[in-house]
């Protein structure tokens, strides 16, 4: 069972770059034109999509404390998080973007809990 805390003062609000209305609990990043967007393949992620909407509307992103986001592949406990192509959870490689550690797990577009860490490039 995925978990989640939010804290208002870890969310942030802006416009959807894109239709992001189906994209609950995807990693986030934010474009050159500061909209809100889906990470791409172990890119920087800014959070995860806590309240999804259409392009051109705004979009709140968590990001910090616990969240929830989607599983590309099995995820176990423990696993360092990184975003796939389409800003799903994938255990990090080395040179990812390192979202942060799971704390539930699951198989491939389960909802997993994970405790944010400093994102950041992997050694």
């Amino acid at each position: 069972m995925a978990i989640s805390k939010l804290v208002d003062a870890l969310t942030w609000a802006a416009e959807a770059a894109v239709d992001l209305s189906a994209k609950l609990h995807y990693f986030a990043k934010v474009d050159t034109t500061g909209k809100i967007d889906l990470a791409a393949d172990g890119g920087p992620v800014i959070g995860v999509i806590h309240e999804a909407a259409v392009a051109g509307r705004g979009v709140s992103v968590q990001f910090g404390g616990i969240g929830k986001v989607i599983a590309a592949q099995t995820i176990a406990i423990g696993a360092i998080l990184a975003s796939d192509n389409a800003g799903k959870a994938v255990p990090a490689a080395v040179g990812d973007w390192v979202v942060g550690i799971a704390i539930s797990g699951g198989d491939a577009d389960a909802v997993v809990s994970f405790i944010f860490a400093s994102s950041r490039r992997s050694a």
